[in-house]
């Protein structure tokens, strides 16, 4: 599940319209996890009236009950490849086959009041509502600073200064050439008139080149241009061994092994059923505890 910012647990509202009973459900989900629930009424949804990161949920507002098509049509209209959590709300009750095809595709199923308030239909429901009662909400993770070189970076010059600079280097970078034949200048025998050319050329050429090279504005130094790069302590740290042992004895959830179970008798294959109880949070070596106990078969009594 998303990490959630908003866990205080839904207050009244009266439901007059299918655009309420959307952003109703929006509001639940957040609550149950799904930090970033959004109800978009009147947009394009595709069959899906909720949006979240890890689940999709779609809201009926009528009167008659809902049936196996309904459910069909919200499966259908899931992204291909994605595993997001399917939960369909609605405000009147579900048909025998509805119940049955839910828990096939594992669909949760809710009721909603007039007043707002959220009651589970299935197992699947009471799985979601506990898990985001019991569990709390780990913060979502922030997003890294995108680093501009263009922010830090010195400010550039205005134009005319940057005209001026070209204007005054160019001239410098000229202005030797034109001090040839000056016989106020060059007064001397040849040999000393050609060490005053090589200075004045040497001179003009290097106060003309530096105000070319920074008519824009001086250069940044190398630490400015590129972050550094984070140490490796801040690395995750591998998990221990006593970790691994508490997570290869702990108890299994009875509840996911029941749901993981159903989902491999009713043709899904394991990695299928491995890709969904990763989807909910649940670690690699719980995950293959899980599905190894699913497969084995029931005792007889």
């Amino acid at each position: 599940m998303s990490g959630a910012t908003d866990r205080a647990v839904p207050q009244p509202t009266q439901i007059s319209s299918w655009q309420r009973a959307e952003h109703n459900a929006a509001r639940w989900m957040r609550y149950w996890g799904y930090a970033d629930a959004t109800a978009r009424p009147g947009g394009p949804d595709a069959g899906v009236d909720v949006r979240a990161r890890g689940a999709l949920g779609q809201v009926k507002y009528q009167a008659a009950q809902v049936g196996r098509p309904e459910l069909q049509r919200f499966v259908g209209a899931r992204p291909r490849g994605s595993t997001a959590q399917l939960i369909f709300f609605t405000g009147s009750a579900y048909t025998q086959s509805a119940l049955t095809y839910a828990a096939e595709w594992d669909i949760a199923l809710f009721r909603y009041g007039l007043d707002g308030a959220m009651t589970p239909a299935n197992d699947i429901a009471r799985r979601v509502q506990r898990r985001a009662v019991a569990q709390p909400a780990a913060p979502a993770p922030a997003a890294r600073p995108a680093v501009s070189v263009r922010a830090s970076a010195p400010p550039e010059r205005p134009f005319w200064q940057r005209a001026l600079r070209v204007w005054f280097g160019v001239t410098l970078l000229l202005a030797p050439l034109g001090s040839l034949g000056d016989e106020k200048t060059y007064t001397g025998p040849p040999a000393l008139d050609a060490v005053k050319f090589v200075g004045i050329l040497t001179g003009c050429w290097l106060v003309g080149g530096y105000l070319l090279a920074t008519r824009k504005g001086p250069r940044r130094k190398p630490s400015e241009a590129a972050p550094s790069r984070p140490s490796s302590s801040s690395a995750p740290s591998r998990p221990s061994t006593p970790s691994v042992l508490a997570a290869l004895t702990a108890p299994l959830p009875t509840d996911l092994v029941a749901e993981a179970a159903r989902m491999l008798s009713s043709g899904r294959k394991p990695h299928e059923v491995d890709r969904v109880l990763r989807e909910r949070g649940v670690r690699f070596l719980e995950r293959g505890r899980i599905l190894d106990a699913a497969q084995r078969p029931t005792p007889r009594t």
